[in-house]
């Protein structure tokens, strides 16, 4: 017989809304650490100097700590240390006791400083490992997981306001020579340089991913096949730049699909931009082929 309570499920439920809800609002995140300090400083207040409840200052410490950083979480634990002194010294009818309120005082300073670090540490590390999680080692771009996750945003936007935008497949003509004649080293390098040249060419709100060996997918919001095809020209250009160690110019086969009507899926989509990908190719390379998708396309006829 199963139970009906899971602590982790549980718990994640309670805690995870209120997590998405303070991320990224600095506002709120400063209200609710207000309010929990208050709080704090009350309790400690009516409990006089004799005990020390420097535990119930670590929730806002860590609260700016988590969402605001190092030196946020720092200035806040200063600020709970004044406000638990400021607690002891009024609360009613307490006789102070200067070494007692010194030692509370400094015991929560330094518990709240020992919070900051840990937990701007542990965030540090999480952050790193979700980049990590989602960028491809090799170039630095989306991998093929964090391109799916973010052109799976693009198409239910797509499909709510009906924005029109572009998916290209890109894939390097003749990158075999360079590993044949140059070695897999030069080759990875290849590799790298033309993901970060791509990169730097198009938008900030454009996506570009490596999906495997060679070839890189590009996504561009808001984009018809007439910017597409704009935009696809300078990457030609940034890819035609280099030549440094690689021989004859960087080209490559280029795919795009303009969809006008969002089509049923990611996996839909990127097969769409190889089928326009290998029009190119076929053609003799170095090149840019077009489609554009204005209703549900059969991919059997295509």
């Amino acid at each position: 017989m199963k139970s009906g309570f899971n602590a982790s499920t549980d718990i994640d439920a309670v805690i995870g809304p209120l997590m998405k809800l303070l991320s990224g609002h600095r506002r709120w995140v400063l209200l609710a650490a207000a309010l929990t300090t208050v709080g704090a400083a009350f309790i400690d207040r009516a409990s006089g100097p004799e005990l020390s409840l420097a535990a119930l200052y670590l929730g806002p410490v860590a609260v700016i700590a988590w969402f605001l950083g190092r030196n946020a979480g720092r200035g806040w634990a200063l600020l709970v240390s004044v406000a638990s002194l400021l607690a002891e010294i009024t609360a009613t009818g307490a006789t102070v006791d200067p070494q007692i309120l010194a030692w509370n005082t400094v015991a929560v300073l330094m518990l709240s400083l020992i919070v900051v670090e840990v937990l701007t540490r542990l965030r540090h590390s999480l952050d790193m490992e979700r980049d990590l999680a989602r960028t491809d080692a090799l170039t630095g771009v989306a991998n093929t997981r964090h391109f799916k996750e973010l052109a799976t945003i693009e198409l239910e936007r797509s499909r709510r306001y009906g924005r029109t935008f572009t998916l290209a497949s890109l894939d390097l003509d003749n990158f075999k020579n360079v590993n044949d004649t140059m070695g897999h080293a030069a080759g990875d390098r290849l590799i790298h340089d033309v993901g970060q040249a791509v990169r730097r060419r198009l938008r900030r709100v454009d996506i570009v991913a490596r999906i495997g060996g060679d070839e890189f997918v590009v996504l561009l919001p808001e984009t018809n096949e007439a910017a597409a095809t704009v935009a696809l020209s300078h990457v030609r250009e940034a890819l035609e730049t280099l030549t440094d160690g690689y021989g004859p110019a960087v080209k490559a086969s280029i795919g795009a699909v303009t969809f006008v009507s969002p089509p049923s899926s990611v996996e839909e989509m990127l097969q769409l931009a190889d089928v326009a990908m290998y029009q190119a190719k076929n053609a003799g390379g170095d090149r840019v082929e077009s489609l554009t998708i204005s209703r549900t396309p059969n991919l059997d006829a295509v």
